[in-house]
């Protein structure tokens, strides 16, 4: 299924075959297609996960046991609900809050089936690769680089390694989350040291226009907020005019804590335009085993990328 090119991928792949064998069909399904670019950021970002396994209590087999836990007790009760109701059954932050986001057993596990899925599943691994093989390269030289929710630390750590980036910063709101990726960046020793604080973006100052940053990053966090555009307003304050902004949303996606939905890729640029940026790059990746005209028309969950500029000049 794996080549011997990426080894790290492929034990990744066998540990999760070995500890659930019939997913492999699956398995077989995402990996088909893929090209070459996003197997050889797979490969990187395996060995990364692997190195973070080492963290944890029983390693790697916490990982794929979290990562079937997944699958199977949270994203398959929502999918079911989704496809009845045509919405997702959580709709204000507040009721994901006390469901969810406290409850730290539950949460531990979803966010370690997570980090499998930036391999495991197409969408996610394509929309991985857009980042690093699209995204990071355009930057220009020296820029300042901030992630919002970086959640993992593995965007972080990736854009930490660009040549094109001379600093890195990231806000989020939960204290373990800044633990995480603070020891992740750390784990994985990456190129630079981040500026990590724990700031909500709605009640950010609009930094002097010597602290602006060049590049904003929002990744699979606007689906878990009420007013998207609001978010991205308030975000855009930290980036300078000419600045660019990568945000990636999924689309018909249900999970447990997902809270407003999108219903395509378009409707993802729309509310970004709506937000005040210039849309320069839109991409939708479907999720394994399906394309994308399919995924449209059976409203299947499709990873969209939206890239975007701020209007003004430097």
């Amino acid at each position: 299924m794996i080549s011997t090119d990426h080894p790290s991928l492929a034990k990744l792949v066998a540990q999760q075959l070995a500890a659930w064998p019939d997913h492999e069909k699956f398995l077989a399904s995402s990996f088909s297609g893929r090209s070459q670019s996003s197997m050889d950021v797979s490969e990187t970002l395996s060995a990364a996960i692997l190195a973070l396994a080492d963290d944890l209590a029983d390693g790697l087999h916490t990982l794929v046991s979290d990562y079937r836990f997944l699958c199977e007790e949270i994203v398959l009760p929502e999918e079911i609900h989704f496809r009845r109701s045509g919405k997702y059954r959580l709709s204000s932050f507040k009721e994901a809050n006390e469901q969810i986001y406290a409850n730290a057993g539950y949460m531990a596990r979803y966010m370690n089936g997570l980090l499998l899925s930036n391999v495991f599943w197409a969408n996610h691994a394509n929309a991985f690769a857009h980042f690093a093989t699209q995204y990071l390269p355009q930057l220009p030289a020296n820029s300042r680089h901030l992630e919002i929710g970086p959640g993992h630390g593995l965007l972080l750590y990736f854009a930490a390694q660009s040549p094109n980036v001379r600093a890195i910063a990231g806000w989020d709101v939960s204290p373990t989350s800044i633990e995480k990726t603070r020891n992740a960046l750390a784990r994985l020793g990456a190129r630079l040291s981040a500026t990590l604080s724990l700031q909500d973006m709605f009640l950010a100052a609009p930094p002097a226009a010597d602290d602006c940053f060049d590049s904003l990053v929002m990744s699979e966090i606007l689906e878990h907020l009420e007013d998207p555009v609001a978010a991205l307003r308030s975000a855009g304050n930290a980036l300078r005019p000419g600045g660019l902004l990568y945000v990636h949303v999924p689309a018909n996606s249900p999970a447990p804590d997902h809270i407003f939905l999108f219903n395509g890729p378009e409707h993802a640029a729309d509310l970004v335009r709506q937000s005040g940026f210039e849309v320069i790059d839109l991409q939708a990746f479907p999720m394994s085993g399906t394309t994308l005209d399919r995924a449209r028309r059976h409203k299947l969950a499709v990873s969209c990328v939206v890239v975007a500029r701020k209007p003004g000049l430097a």
